[in-house]
């Protein structure tokens, strides 16, 4: 009991050592960043700081896996150079008895990233993304998804447009049901247009079966109802727009990404990179857990001190590696070449498996 909580404190120890590196660099390389791109665009420090202080949740849950692999790392290098390694093993304590501690804690990292971090990451994204909106930084058009029907907003130089579809194709360059609220400044409606079908082209919608009923500035008067086969809007949209308004799926809560998902399928566009996010999140923390047993593969043996540099080295090489075909593998995924649940658990598990049997050779040799 006492080794355990001693093997555990240390690691809390190295992690928060870890956290607090990681850090240090992510206000040192994204905050210049964002103090350059805030001063070109004549905008102060304050404005600066409070986006830097905003997009901090979300690179620190991409660096997570580095802080628990660098962690890990630290506890072993600890352990290893004080010879407390030894004294444990010699008494006769197994590597996966010294791992119980870390791995419990590890898992309990990664359940916490997942159900408590990306909900925070979520709404901070949001806020960041509203910030830089209210200083013209990024587009103002914006899209969602509602239960039946998708809606779009497109800002223009003396008009603003509320689009309501009811159902889009996957490349979002058709559009059934149309219906667009064409406002005059903020409250007057100047009219309203319905179509049966709507293309989106370069610069224009172009409407099918249309029906236009316009505004009267005489009060009192009945609206205007005409009635054409086919017209020309034009747009400031893109389908570049539309579907990057789906390409980040962290700006969703996990909770609510699953009727997301849903409302999307229903509307007929393709869910397929919110599903695998949603898998990804799923396996943080067994991707975490592989994080850690390649640590302990490479660190938890007692060794000279000059092999143990080696050792770090290709800690943060396998894990580089795995990194890497875990993102490859995504790629596939979003090509549907892979099955999602392949690509989100796969190499984790594998590697698990992997790294598992390399330790109990070690232990048997």
């Amino acid at each position: 009991m006492i080794v355990t909580l001693y093997i555990t404190l240390r690691y809390l120890q190295c992690l928060g050592i870890s956290l607090l590196a990681t850090f240090f660099f992510i206000i040192l390389i994204d905050g210049s960043d964002q103090l350059n791109f805030f001063s070109s665009n004549n905008l102060n420090f304050v404005d600066a700081f409070t986006n830097i202080l905003l997009r901090i949740p979300m690179l620190t849950m991409e660096a997570l896996a580095l802080v628990v692999m660098l962690g890990a790392i630290l506890t072993f290098l600890w352990l290893s150079n004080s010879n407390e390694l030894t004294i444990l093993k010699a008494s006769g304590k197994s590597a996966f008895r010294l791992l119980m501690p870390p791995l419990i804690i590890t898992i309990f990292i990664g359940l916490l990233g997942t159900f408590i971090g990306s909900p925070i990451v979520s709404v901070s994204m949001r806020a960041s993304d509203k910030l830089l909106e209210s200083f013209n930084l990024t587009s103002k058009n914006s899209l969602s998804v509602s239960d039946n029907d998708i809606w779009l907003r497109d800002r223009g130089n003396n008009s603003d447009m509320v689009i309501k579809a009811s159902q889009m194709n996957s490349t979002a360059t058709v559009f059934y049901n149309l219906v667009i609220f064409e406002f005059q400044g903020e409250e007057k409606l100047n009219r309203k247009i319905k179509a049966s079908k709507a293309l989106l082209k370069d610069g224009f919608w172009e409407l099918e079966n249309v029906k236009i009923l316009k505004n009267t500035p005489v009060e009192n008067k009945a609206l205007n109802l005409i009635s054409l086969e086919s017209l020309d809007i034009e747009t400031s949209l893109t389908k570049e727009q539309i579907t990057d308004s789906f390409a980040d799926p962290r700006v969703i809560s996990i909770y609510s990404l699953n009727d997301f998902i849903k409302r999307l399928e229903t509307s007929g566009y393709s869910a397929l990179r919110h599903k695998l996010f949603f898998l990804t999140e799923l396996a943080r923390p067994i991707f975490f857990t592989a994080m850690l047993l390649i640590a302990a593969v490479f660190l938890l043996k007692t060794e000279k001190k000059l092999n143990r540099g080696i050792s770090v080295f290709f800690c943060v090489f396998i894990g580089f590696i795995l990194f890497s075909l875990q993102k490859l593998s995504e790629s596939y995924a979003l090509t549907e070449q892979v099955s999602l649940q392949l690509v989100a658990f796969g190499p984790s598990i594998a590697s698990i498996l992997l790294l598992s049997g390399i330790l109990l050779h070690i232990e048997d040799g």
